[in-house]
């Protein structure tokens, strides 16, 4: 057994709403019964053809394609904006906090991606920005995450402005972090992962749906029908 489970934002969001819900995502082995294998929804696949687009705008001046013209202005602003752009950026650490291979299974911690990230050197500054396509739905983890692991990546930053944009809607949720509250920022995001690596050296995983019957509702363990402790029915599809 590895001695440690490697974490991003999305395993820490899924063990805070429910220990159980990670364990049969994230943890089972593949093949084993206790597995739930992930199944990608045609909202996903929408929001990957978006983000994909984008992408290719600001990576390769591709145009964008006309279902996806009203985000052409965000785009020029974007490739306008002085320096350098990174586009689906995977970044990744160790458990001492250095970078290192994305791929590196056996000694990768943490991993994040950032749609889309400009690094201004000069002006010390960065901002990473999330492209989101559905609801607005706020969680400003995400962003301390960014901006936490930016400011270990880029030594030489101080400022990290952060946002969502929120493609359907045309407003984005922004928030600024500087370098001088970055012990601030992982004492507010470290303790859940602590709490994680516990019930994974205890293979100790229970059912605490975070929101009740909310949770259960969305739960892909719950659709599975092998949960015995959901606090309601499934009501997805």
């Amino acid at each position: 057994m590895d001695n440690f489970l490697a974490w991003s934002h999305s395993r820490r969001k899924l063990f805070i709403d429910c220990p159980k819900m990670l364990y049969h995502s994230a943890v089972a082995k593949k093949g084993s019964p206790d597995k739930i294998e992930f199944v990608q929804t045609a909202a996903m696949l929408a929001g990957n053809e978006i983000d994909n687009a984008l992408t290719a705008r600001i990576a390769t001046a591709t145009p964008l394609p006309e279902k996806f013209a009203q985000w052409e202005g965000m785009g020029s602003v974007v490739l306008a904006a002085p320096g350098t752009k990174f586009t689906q950026m995977k970044i990744a650490f160790d458990q001492t906090m250095k970078p290192c291979g994305y791929m590196d299974w056996d000694k990768a911690w943490l991993r994040v991606i950032y749609d889309l990230a400009i690094v201004n050197v000069p002006e010390k500054r960065a901002c990473i920005i999330d492209w989101k396509n559905g609801m607005i739905w706020l969680d400003e983890d995400q962003l301390k995450l960014f901006a936490a692991t930016g400011f270990l990546f880029w030594p030489e930053i101080d400022t990290i402005d952060t946002s969502y944009a929120w493609l359907k809607h045309g407003i984005t949720s922004d928030a600024t972090y500087h370098r001088r509250d970055l012990p601030e920022m992982w004492a507010e995001l470290l303790p859940d992962v602590e709490r994680m690596q516990v019930a994974f050296r205890n293979n100790h995983w229970p059912a605490e749906p975070k929101r009740g019957k909310q949770t259960c509702g969305w739960c892909s363990v719950n659709r599975a029908g092998i949960c015995k402790s959901a606090a309601g029915p499934y009501k997805g599809q």
